[in-house]
């Protein structure tokens, strides 16, 4: 058996003091560097500690509007969406550069990195609604070929393993105003040149209702939420799987923050968002590593190898704290790890 990998989805609170508006203007204006460099190398340097295996750049903007802005932005572009390959560039990754060098030197090894840009379904819906243009979702899904292509040529440091197309919106969204034949070719345009250079490229959905589509394509991951809908599984037919030599990420830790207060609260009988010191009892008594152990149990017996990755069912960003949010990524990585090693006692 070869070790599930533990990946986070990228997002997460800002530090206490800093709200996203403020790291959206400053990765724009540019003006206050030291303080945002070091804010993400700061939030990067801890996944690693905590035990990420292959950690998402640090994500505080918002993920459309960081991919929309730059492709909206005229001096950007030859014509209007026709993006100059290189003005896409993701800014994340040129500071994480260098904390992956220094993990080099610690360690003599090179930091795989997961890489992930906006999808091109999502960003289509959010700069054009539900009006068809596919001249238009083509030239998008040409603009994130063009982001993964400086992805690649910044990363001096470290190695890009995965590359994950955010695509919440296919499989839940009855709107999307494109055929079946219209995505595939999307998906395919968005995926291969990062299939070309040897990296896994993954495919973040909310739902896996469309996963058989996405079979049609390189992309060769399929990111789904588990945790919170445990019945999402039940979709999946692993010979499909197996055939086109898919595999799945496997959201194994819930990140619906909300729906977990409400646990708490419910469970207490208190309101935790007053009361504070109850949300520590999400990551002490509901998201636990013997929980997010037993997920992947349970998947496993279902999918068995065909589950290759692992993680929170999607990005922290609107979690209350950094703290909680590490604390959740830290039992992530203690489930994920007693897992393998249950599994390497089981075949020795």
């Amino acid at each position: 058996m070869q070790n599930i990998t533990f990946i986070d989805g990228g997002s997460l609170p800002t530090p206490e003091g800093l709200t996203r508006e403020w790291v959206k203007a400053a990765a724009e204006n540019r003006d206050e560097d030291e303080k945002l460099f070091s804010m993400i190398r700061e939030a990067f340097r801890r996944k690693i500690e905590l035990g990420v295996h292959v950690p998402t750049y640090p994500q505080f903007r918002d993920m459309i509007g960081q991919f929309l802005d730059i492709v909206k932005d005229e001096k950007n572009c030859y014509e209007p969406y026709v993006l100059k390959e290189e003005n896409a560039k993701i800014l994340e990754l040129e500071i994480i550069d260098e904390v992956a060098k220094q993990y080099r030197e610690e360690t003599g090894e090179t930091l795989g990195v997961r890489v992930c840009v906006a999808g091109p379904t999502d960003l289509y819906l959010k700069a054009f609604g539900t009006t068809a243009y596919v001249d238009a979702y083509h030239i998008l899904a040409l603009d994130i070929e063009n982001f993964i292509k400086q992805a690649f040529k910044t990363a001096k440091n470290f190695e890009i393993r995965i590359v994950a197309l955010d695509e919440p919106s296919l499989g839940i969204n009855d709107r999307i105003p494109f055929s079946d034949p219209d995505i595939v070719s999307a998906l395919t345009v968005a995926s291969t040149y990062a299939r070309k250079q040897g990296a896994d490229v993954e495919i973040h959905l909310h739902s896996p209702l469309k996963y058989k589509l996405v079979c049609e394509t390189p992309i060769n991951v399929i990111g789904f939420e588990y945790a919170a809908t445990p019945s999402y599984i039940d979709i999946l037919e692993k010979k499909v799987l197996e055939d086109s030599n898919t595999y799945i990420r496997l959201g194994v830790s819930r990140t619906d923050i909300s729906s977990l207060i409400g646990i708490i609260n419910e469970t207490y009988g208190v309101n935790a968002w007053k009361e504070k010191e109850y949300m520590q009892k999400i990551v002490t008594d509901l998201e636990t590593p013997g929980v997010v152990k037993k997920r992947l149990e349970t998947a496993y017996s279902i999918l068995g190898n065909r589950i290759k990755y692992a993680g929170p069912d999607c990005g922290l960003a609107f979690w209350p704290d950094q703290d909680l949010a590490f604390k959740l990524l830290e039992n992530t990585a203690k489930g994920i790890n007693e897992f393998n090693a249950k599994k390497k006692d089981q075949e020795t």
